[in-house]
């Protein structure tokens, strides 16, 4: 038998079949992450099931699933090694689980990077991140998130690996505190997205100071809230905000916009469900930012018959038939909530605007 070359392995016998299987081969760590309509983490065992294509996405948006990997060497968290973060966005077939033929070209490519024998360290010895990250920026794959998502997923990656918050977590804090002590322009969103995984921390600041947030930290705040599963006593001044833009004479529908999405995760649905109600009622509910947050980060909400009609029928009647089968081609991917939807457009009694709207989606082609 021929000896192996230390600098150049080869793959070993049985060569991985699913990404976490690579990943793990690397000696690496890997933790999963939906950042869709929201940055949350996915268990191993979905990932998994995903992985080997028995299992749909968990949280399927727009038809693909899209993916957050935290990768940090093999040991402890909080070790001095940097974690490695790949953001990739997967094709789903039409039950919502994972196109195999994807897989196998994209493992095949990352076993050829992992295993190539370039890139050895000043020791001698293989690198295989640097390996790993080489291949992967080549990748189809890679997409880049919003700026908000980015620093929400690493300041959950920062508390999954036990380190410090950012530079900018500081400033974000003293904000909280007193938002007339401090410049709401010098705030970045890395700040903000440490403050919103850490409300509950900082949840009496919060509460008194949310009403005088200067509208563009609160928007930014709410986009990064909307990962959080944020409680009753948070909601409700953020609620406040919303029903006193609606009151003045032209609603910010921007803030409005945001103000959804911030508590869209909370798992006080009440309080939410009658604002989701009050706003659609009003003009603000025809504008295309507002439909768009709730039906992307409301899904749970549309459970509710009344929302859901309320939201179609302002959607039918508000926005172009692209924006309408857009959607709606969304939502219908989500088996739970495709009945309850269908019961709605299906219904004799629904509006003439939501008639036509979904029998222009059924029939495109007849438009």
């Amino acid at each position: 038998m021929s000896a192996v070359n230390e600098n150049n392995p080869v793959p070993p016998p049985t060569a991985p079949t699913t990404l976490s299987e690579l990943v793990a081969a690397a000696d690496f760590n890997l933790r999963w992450f939906d950042v869709g309509r929201r940055v949350q983490p996915i268990s191993r065992k979905a990932a998994e099931a995903f992985e080997q294509g028995t299992s749909p996405w968990p949280h399927p948006y727009l038809r693909q699933a899209w993916c957050g990997l935290l990768l940090w060497p093999a040991g402890e968290p909080g070790s001095a090694s940097l974690p490695v973060v790949w953001f990739l966005r997967f094709p789903l077939d039409e039950q919502g689980k994972l196109l195999l033929p994807i897989r196998d070209r994209f493992l095949k490519q990352l076993q050829q990077g992992l295993y190539a024998g370039e890139g050895q360290g000043a020791n001698g010895h293989r690198d295989p991140g640097k390996h790993l990250q080489r291949t992967l920026e080549q990748s189809e794959l890679i997409f880049n998130p919003p700026a908000d998502k980015r620093a929400v997923f690493h300041a959950k990656a920062g508390q999954i690996l036990r380190r410090p918050y950012s530079d900018h977590y500081p400033a974000a804090k003293a904000y909280a505190k007193d938002p007339a002590c401090f410049p709401w322009e010098q705030l970045a969103v890395q700040g903000l997205a440490d403050l919103a995984v850490r409300w509950e921390e900082e949840k009496e600041s919060l509460c008194h100071s949310l009403p005088r947030f200067a509208t563009p930290a609160l928007i930014a705040l709410c986009q990064c809230l909307e990962s959080e599963t944020i409680d009753h006593q948070l909601v409700q001044p953020l609620i406040s905000r919303g029903e006193q833009s609606l009151a003045s004479g032209e609603p910010d529908t921007a803030l409005l916009t945001a103000l959804v999405r911030g508590i869209s995760h909370s798992p006080a649905s009440g309080m939410r469900q009658q604002f989701l109600l009050t706003l659609l009622q009003s003009l603000a509910g025809t504008n295309g930012e507002v439909l768009a947050a709730i039906g992307s980060r409301c899904t749970d909400d549309l459970f509710v018959p009344e929302i859901a009609q309320l939201w179609l029928e302002k959607l039918s009647e508000s926005q172009p038939q692209e924006t309408f089968n857009l959607l709606l081609t969304d939502l219908l991917f989500l088996p739970q909530l495709r009945n309850v939807l269908l019961a709605v457009l299906r219904n004799p009694e629904r509006t003439e605007g939501l008639a036509l709207a979904f029998g222009a989606f059924l029939n495109p082609a007849g438009k």
